[in-house]
């Protein structure tokens, strides 16, 4: 079996040896444990705030040894893909960073171990899940999503009106409570233990909802209204901007779709007006939407005060992540302070500056602005080929990976990965995303 791949299309990707009984077996169970690998990423929040608080620090990794199965699994079915280019750079890279750590950094064993393991573990999932998982599989993960949106939601809306104080908006460890936002509302995190866990979730909701209102059949009605509905309701009752602005990003992908197939034009143009009529229905029936819709006005009008134009804003907060390396470079030596050093795991486990919470100027931070700059820049090559390939799967009619990239690639890329609802979100996502290249157009 030939294992040295690119981001490539399912029909350029090597052949899957037959097998036995047995090795078949194991795909099924592999496939049950990144089932298992989801929903703990959905709910290890919950855990860490209400259910098990007294073990918040423990429960960061609980996924850990579920990838680490997965990779056991894979590698005795030959289907781990020890050539992957991606990969490889990867371990060199993080291989170069230990070893100046330890030689130049001196800093602290666990440390480092912590900063190696954030950088490297969960991404081979990426690949694997892009091997074993089939079109069917991509499109059961859609319908969890629409399903989960109802509970998530409800929770969204308990938060949204409860007073801060409030058991449901406890923070991580049961210490604490959420961030507060405008009209004393706080930031809603769902299960998740900060809002960015609700962004990746809702994004990677709307590409499924896009994908069901254009391609007919992809999901049962019921589930398809019931998701969207719910979705619609959770942007305005959030309280965070970033909610919708990541969402448009995933909408905004409809116009690779619109370049490369506009024979499709009717069915983007009719999936749009199903979701506005939605909306506008939540609008003039639910008096929650209303009140939350309200909130989100005042959100926008209060940060446009202060930040001007929301669009500038936006496009703002991207420029300062990019050029972040530059500034950051004048606050640390040529290698960085060490492998580990701006996570604040890594620091509470041997020592450090804290979490640093623009991901690029981490790089620079813990490995100096060449050896963290290399990281970045794989990153960057990730990205663009992952863009490439859901690119050529939409002329050939695979339109939701175009979608599931929307919602994936500005995690891989810009995500800080310290954080493990961000690091899973990336290496689940791009897996979904490259999975769902195995689409034809023949199955529609």
């Amino acid at each position: 079996m030939r294992t040295t791949e690119a981001i490539s299309l399912p029909r350029n990707q090597p052949k899957r040896k037959v097998v036995s009984q047995g090795e078949a077996s194991d795909y099924a169970f592999i496939k049950k444990l990144i089932w298992s690998y989801f929903l703990l990423l959905l709910f290890e929040g919950a855990l860490r705030k209400w259910f098990l608080p007294g073990l918040s620090q423990g429960l960061l990794i609980i996924r850990d040894p579920i990838v680490i199965w997965i990779y056991y699994l894979c590698y005795a079915q030959g289907v781990f893909p020890l050539n992957n280019k991606y990969l490889q750079r990867c371990f060199q890279w993080v291989a170069l960073a230990i070893v100046l750590s330890f030689l130049i950094n001196q800093a602290h064993p666990l440390t480092i171990a912590y900063g190696a393991r954030t950088n490297l573990l969960h991404f081979p999932l990426i690949f694997i899940m892009a091997r074993v998982l089939t079109f069917k599989d991509v499109l059961s993960f859609g319908k969890a999503f629409l399903l989960l949106a109802l509970p998530m939601t409800w929770i969204v809306a308990q938060q949204f009106q409860a007073d801060r104080f409030d058991t449901i908006n406890t923070a991580a460890g049961g210490v604490g409570h959420q961030i507060m936002t405008s009209g004393d509302k706080v930031r809603a995190s769902g299960t998740f233990t900060f809002v960015s866990g609700i962004v990746f979730y809702y994004c990677f909701t709307v590409a499924y909802i896009i994908y069901g209102f254009l391609v007919k059949g992809a999901f049962p009605k019921w589930m398809l209204y019931l998701g969207t509905s719910a979705t619609l309701l959770a942007m305005v009752t959030a309280g965070s901007r970033a909610v919708i602005a990541e969402c448009l990003q995933v909408l905004a992908c409809i116009g690779f779709l619109a370049y490369f197939k506009p024979s499709e034009f009717g069915k983007i143009a009719g999936s749009i007006f199903g979701f506005s009529t939605l909306g506008l229905i939540l609008y003039t029936q639910v008096d929650l939407f209303q009140e939350g819709l309200d909130f989100l006005s005042l959100r926008f009008e209060e940060a446009a005060n202060v930040e001007g134009n929301p669009i500038e804003a936006y496009f703002i907060r991207y420029y300062e992540i990019i050029v972040s390396p530059y500034y950051f470079n004048m606050w640390t030596g040529f290698f960085g302070h060490g492998l580990g050093t701006a996570t604040r795991a890594g620091t509470a486990l041997g020592g450090g500056m804290g979490g640093a919470e623009i991901s690029w100027s981490r790089q620079v931070l813990e490995n100096g602005l060449l050896v963290g700059g290399f990281y970045i820049l794989w990153r960057l090559w990730i990205f663009k080929d992952m863009m490439m390939a859901c690119m050529k799967g939409v002329q050939r009619g695979a339109f939701l990976a175009i979608f599931l990239f929307g919602a994936a690639a500005p995690i891989i890329l810009f995500s800080p990965f310290g954080q493990p609802t961000n690091l899973g979100f990336a290496a689940f996502g791009g897996g979904l995303c490259l999975a769902a290249l195995h689409e034809r157009f023949s199955n529609r």
